[in-house]
């Protein structure tokens, strides 16, 4: 159970950093997978850090798509949006997949949460309409030219499509992770999503705690608990346990790659004319 839900975290991997990598081409920036997931595992290193993590994260993919003649505002540009909508759409997968929990938990109050992740799905679909407009208003009050270009509509449907489709991956390796930690499971898939999603965004909106560590397993434990999926006490457990499962999916990968070296390449770092960058 537990290595099966290793599998399905490293191809939930592969599906966000296809998003990113098309989404780049939406800018008109075309990058290899391998190289892709080169930048995507050793930039998320620096979500370990303490501190604003996320601006080291997005410092250090910037620096390794510029080695890869990729455009820095580009790369930037692609992982901030797609860090937006997957908080989004997390939120709104949170809400749908645990709609019934949460209508049992609010005595039958739970459409107003249906209401705002309706909501929220609309506001993400409009915004490459929004985005000139917003960009335009902010130009004009603080009267600087923000050197920004327009978002591509495709990023954005690029972006919400394989977020939705990741969320889900996460929530069925959670349920095989869970299954394998303690030997049994209740609920559906459905619960183990809305609660990875949940505990997941709120660990990520913990902006000075490294990788929302605390945050996220005082999460997971609330949730496992409030769906009946398991006790406090193994609730703990799984939390904990989680915690070094996910850490070690994403860092194993990234340290495979530093070892096998992320210097770019000379004829990376020369520019066409022979002189150096």
């Amino acid at each position: 159970m537990i290595a099966f839900s290793c599998v399905i975290v490293l191809a939930t991997y592969a599906v966000l950093i296809e998003t990113w990598r098309r989404m780049l081409a939406a800018w008109g920036e075309h990058l290899p997978f391998g190289d892709a997931a080169r930048i995507w595992f050793v930039s998320n290193l620096a979500r370990y850090l303490p501190g604003l993590n996320q601006v080291f994260v997005l410092g250090a993919l910037a620096e390794l798509a510029r080695r890869r003649r990729i455009s820095p505002a580009a790369a930037t540009g692609a992982a901030l949006i797609n860090t937006a909508v997957n908080i989004a759409s997390g939120f709104v997968v949170a809400l749908l997949a645990g709609f019934a929990a949460l209508d049992a938990l609010s005595g039958g109050h739970a459409t107003l949460g249906i209401w705002i992740a309706v909501v929220l799905l609309v506001g993400l679909l409009l915004l490459p309409s929004v985005m000139p407009w917003l960009l335009g208003l902010v130009q004009r009050t603080t009267g600087r030219q923000l050197g920004l270009a327009v978002l591509p509509r495709n990023a954005i449907y690029v972006s919400l499509v394989g977020n939705l489709v990741a969320w889900t991956m996460y929530g069925l390796a959670f349920q095989y992770f869970v299954h394998g930690i303690l030997g049994h499971g209740a609920g559906s898939i459905a619960d183990y999503v809305a609660v990875w999603s949940a505990a997941y965004v709120i660990g990520y909106l913990a902006l000075l705690l490294p990788a929302g560590v605390g945050v996220r397993e005082g999460a997971l434990v609330s949730g496992l608990t409030m769906l009946h999926l398991a006790t406090f006490g193994p609730a703990t457990v799984v939390a904990i346990s989680a915690r070094l499962w996910l850490t070690v999916l994403e860092i194993l990968p990234a340290l495979i790659y530093l070892a096998r070296g992320t210097r770019p390449r000379l004829q990376d770092t020369t520019r066409r004319d022979g002189s150096n960058l």
